[in-house]
Formats: structure tokens, C-alpha cells, sequence
């Protein structure tokens, strides 16, 4: 419901941030784990998005990402034999040979298939030359194999700036059968979660993912027949387009509660209109004139009253939602291009105008409009960038390799971390946790023996793919090896450990350290930052 809501308003936000909104709303009104948004948080989640989008702003660089490693990423390209590249989940699937191929054959469109009857080593380097060269990286990531080195594969390439068509097709339930073995309970949560990281992450390149393969061969087509990006195809191409998935929103709504639960004394729920015009000053530094506020409450019919003199006007109370509206309305006053409420209702779904009617007293649709030489204009609300110098990346749960190891080491050389989310705020690679790893120096990810850690796998992949300033810890699961009290079946030793290959093989070969030792790793990513601290 709430990504169709959007797409009517010509806004495609990406499945991390709807994720990012549900749950910062949930959290903003005290709802558990509902899945949908109210008009009010509506309102500032679009006029958000809407306002990046008019203002093109530009996609952040990466804190980690140093110049000298900025100018690595541009790697010349050679003629490519091949046009396509079919990457992804190989044995028993057979989409290549049922799907794929048929239909590039009969476009004429030549690929390098991986997947053969009989392997041998001379292959290695010609699928390497074929994987440099392609045109189009077609990666299919099935649910019939876990998948693992396929995903850190795509995860990586996504990062280096290729063209890259993406098919996920997403693990049903607990107790599915991979590779002949049923998966329990917290391994499918740990493979869906390595599957939502990588469609995250593409997403936020800004980058379609598929659910159909017979879509993504044709949008295949497309690109190389008009010469364009993944990014540039449109619904009317059966992609689903995402814009500017790297814009964090869910923090505005958090810094709108923050205010207004600060002017709601009593914990009514409800505050005045003078506390609206306070609450403008806190998040504006600009002062909003009661006449101002008069002249948008009046305009609308079957407002709080319909003549609001001074002693109504005292008497007025407003709701967190109407307040989210005032707000939005109060950024810059509604462009007439913009679709009005009225049409919004009539293409909302049941759930959206169950919230729109009553709210709609309040405040028509409006939508803010700033410019970039205005960026630092009183009407914007202002937030805080935090930076610091290591991101503490990798295994999560039970592991304390941060409180035992890591935090005591940079405590002691003055440097500062993050520790990513957890629990439900890790489903997904929301923006704002990106946003972390982002504005931190070094990104140390430690990848522990206790653990599958395929998620984590998956996002280092993507910054050594970026050029980031990476530092790696890999650890190999043993045979025999209990995660979550479940033994690991020989198969999923297997898997897990040819993930921790493949990432290690693909760190080394672009000059990233990795280590076995987690002390030996974070003494190497302080080192790192004490090092760009002096240069």
C-alpha cells in the first residue's frame, strides 16, 4: 500500500526507505509493527523525497572513500566479446538454459554462460575475461541454492559502477527445501535478510530489482539496444524505477515528534497553535506569525472552526498528525503543478483514505520547494551530521567481539566508532544506518566463525566494490559448528565458507587487508585512521 501511494505522485522511493518509514512512524506514534503510515507522516515523507528530487541532490560520497581511492574506480573498459554476462545461482537451476539463453539467442544478443556440463581450471580465466568485459552483469539470485558467492558477487559489482540487471527471487518460508535440505527458522531469516541487504544496496545505486526473469531479459535488451543505464529504464519498460535511495527520511519525522512531544507538557497528545508557531522556531529558527497560521487553518472548510478569532484560536488543538501537515505546508507553500489531496484520494488505496478524509480538514496536499543556492534558507529544518572514525561492521548477536576486543583498542587511541542497529531495525539496510557507515572513516567488518554472516558479507562486498577504505576480519566455520544452538549441515559449511572465499579473494585482489585475527584487524583499521588524520 504505502509504495503504490507514492508511485501515483510520481516519487519511487526504495524498499529500505519504506522500510525506514514504516518504522520510524511506528516508532514516532508508539504503533507495533504496523504496516502502514498516516497522512500526517505522509506528508513529510513525500514532501521530503519530492523536494531531493526537484534540488537533484547528488549522491554522497562515502567518508571512506579517499581520493587516491576514487581515482581507482575509473577502470578503463576493453571491447567486450561478450554483451552479457549470466552470473548468479548455477546448480540445480536451470534458468539460464529455460530462459535466459532462448531469448538472447533469438535478440542476437551473444552472453558468456558460466554454468557447464564439465568444469575445469582453464575456465577460470576465460570467465574472468568474459565477467571484465561484458557489457550488461545478468545476475539471477534463486531461491532453490542459498546462494551465498553469488550474492557478494552482485553485492560487489553494483558497487564498481556497472551496468547490473538484478533478479531476486525471495525465500518462501521456513522449512523450504535448499539443496535437498530444509532450511530452519533462523537460517531463512539470515538468507532473507542477505537478499533484502543486496537488493538494498542496488536499490541505492539507483538501480532496478526484478522479481520476473522473462522482465529482466527484455530490460536487458532495452539497455543495449538504446545504449542506457539500468537506472534509466521506466515502468513502461516492466522495471520498478527507484530514485535517490540514498536519502535518509525517517530522521525528520523523528526530529518533528522530538519537538512536538517537547511542547506537549502534559502528554495529551495534542498541543496549541502557539505551540505550532514555537515548534517552527525550534526546527526553523524563523518565527511563524500568528497570521499566517490563521490564514491556512481558515482557508480550509470544516477546519477547527470556522472563524477563528483570538480566544478560538487559543483553544485550537492539534494533533501530531495535522501537525506533520503544518509543518510540511509551512516549508514552502504548494506548487501548483503538484497533485492536490483530492487527487491523491481518488487513486489511494481503502487503508490511505481512511486517514486522508479526517485530515484532510486540516490541509490540502502542499509540497516544499527549496533551491540549492537556498540550502541554507531558515525555512529548512536543520539536522545534525555525526562523523566518526570506524564503523564497526560485521557478526551481531550473541558475538561481544566489540565490547572485548575492539571498543577497549580505540578507547585507548582516542578514536571514535559506530555500532550498527540491531534487532528489528537491521531487517533491512535502512538509509540512516547507511548514513552511519558512511560518515565514518575506516569500515572494519569482522566476519566470525560463529556465525553465518551473510549480510554482513554481502555489505562489505558492495564498499570493496565502492573503493571504501575496507578492513576485513574472515573467519571459517568449522565442521561440526552450532550457530543459534542449530548444527550446521555439511552442505551449509560449505556454502558459507565458499562466501568467506570469494569475498576474500575479491578484497586481495583490490588491496584490501584481511586478517584472521580480530585484534590484528582493528589494530590495522586505527592505524588507517591515525594515518589520514596526519596526512
Amino acid at each position: 500500500v504505502v509504495p503504490h501511494s507514492f508511485h501515483d505522485m510520481d516519487i519511487f522511493p526504495s524498499s529500505s526507505q519504506v522500510h525506514e518509514m514504516l518504522h520510524c512512524a511506528n516508532e514516532c506514534s508508539k504503533r507495533h509493527n504496523a504496516d502502514y503510515i498516516t497522512f500526517g507522516e505522509f506528508c513529510v515523507y513525500a514532501s521530503e523525497l519530492k523536494s531531493c528530487y526537484d534540488n537533484k541532490i547528488p549522491r554522497p560520497t562515502p567518508l571512506s572513500k579517499t581520493k587516491r581511492l576514487r581515482r581507482r574506480n575509473t577502470v578503463p573498459q576493453r571491447s567486450s566479446k561478450y554483451q552479457v554476462f549470466l552470473g548468479g545461482s548455477c546448480n540445480p537451476t536451470t534458468w539460464r538454459k529455460d530462459i535466459a539463453i532462448p531469448t538472447f539467442k533469438s535478440l542476437k544478443i551473444s552472453y558468456y554462460n558460466p554454468q557447464v556440463a564439465e568444469w575445469g581450471p582453464q575456465l577460470i580465466e576465460l570467465e574472468n575475461q568474459a565477467k571484465q568485459n561484458a557489457e550488461v552483469m545478468f545476475f539471477v539470485i534463486d531461491n532453490q541454492t542459498r546462494s551465498v558467492a553469488s550474492m557478494i558477487e552482485a553485492a560487489q559489482v553494483a558497487g564498481t559502477q556497472r551496468k547490473l540487471m538484478l533478479v531476486v527471487h525471495e525465500f518462501e518460508k521456513p522449512g523450504s527445501v535448499v539443496m535437498g535440505e530444509k532450511i530452519t527458522e533462523k537460517e531463512f531469516k539470515d538468507l532473507q535478510q542477505g537478499q533484502r541487504y543486496l537488493q538494498d544496496l542496488v536499490e541505492r545505486q539507483g538501480i532496478p530489482v526484478f522479481d520476473n526473469i522473462h522482465h529482466a531479459v527484455q530490460c536487458t535488451a532495452t539497455i543495449l539496444k538504446k545504449n542506457i543505464k539500468p537506472q534509466d529504464l521506466t515502468i513502461e519498460d516492466a522495471a520498478q524505477p527507484v530514485k535517490m535511495a540514498y536519502i535518509q527520511i525517517g530522521d525528520k519525522l523523528i526530529k518533528l515528534r522530538e519537538v512536538f512531544d517537547d511542547l506537549d507538557c502534559d502528554n495529551r497528545g495534542v498541543i496549541t497553535l502557539k505551540d505550532v508557531c514555537m515548534a517552527y522556531k525550534i526546527l526553523t529558527d524563523k518565527e511563524m506569525h500568528m497570521d499566517s497560521l490563521k490564514s491556512i487553518v481558515n482557508q480550509h472548510k470544516h477546519s477547527c472552526t470556522d472563524d477563528l478569532n483570538d480566544e478560538a484560536f487559543d483553544n485550537c488543538l492539534i494533533d501530531f498528525n495535522q501537525f506533520c501537515c503544518i509543518m510540511t505546508e509551512f516549508r514552502k507553500q504548494a506548487d501548483s503543478q503538484f497533485p492536490n489531496l483530492s487527487a491523491l484520494k481518488n487513486k489511494a488505496s481503502d487503508i490511505l483514505c481512511s486517514v486522508l478524509t479526517p485530515l484532510a480538514k486540516l490541509v490540502d496536499w502542499v509540497r516544499p520547494e527549496t533551491r540549492l543556492d537556498d540550502k541554507n534558507s531558515s525555512h529548512d529544518i536543520i539536522y545534525e551530521t555525526t562523523y566518526r572514525d570506524i564503523y564497526l561492521g560485521g557478526t551481531r548477536r550473541s558475538s561481544t567481539w566489540r565490547e572485548d576486543i575492539a571498543i577497549p583498542l580505540l578507547k585507548k587511541q582516542g578514536l571514535t566508532y559506530f555500532i550498527p542497529q540491531d534487532g528489528i531495525w537491521s531487517e533491512r539496510l535502512i538509509p540512516m544506518e547507511i548514513t552511519n557507515m558512511e560518515n565514518s572513516q575506516v569500515l572494519l567488518f569482522v566476519i566470525s566463525k560463529d556465525s553465518r554472516s551473510l549480510a554482513d558479507m554481502i555489505v562489505a562486498a558492495h564498499y570493496v566494490g565502492l573503493m571504501c577504505q575496507v578492513v576485513l576480519c574472515i573467519q571459517y566455520i568449522e565442521d561440526g559448528t552450532e550457530i543459534d544452538g542449530e548444527k550446521l549441515s555439511e552442505q551449509a559449511v560449505k556454502d558459507y565458507n565458499r562466501g568467506r572465499v570469494y569475498l576474500s579473494d575479491l578484497a586481495t585482489r583490490a588491496g584490501i587487508p584481511v586478517f584472521d585475527s580480530i585484534e590484528e584487524s582493528v589494530e590495522c583499521a586505527a592505524k588507517m585512521c591515525l594515518q589520514n588524520s596526519n596526512s
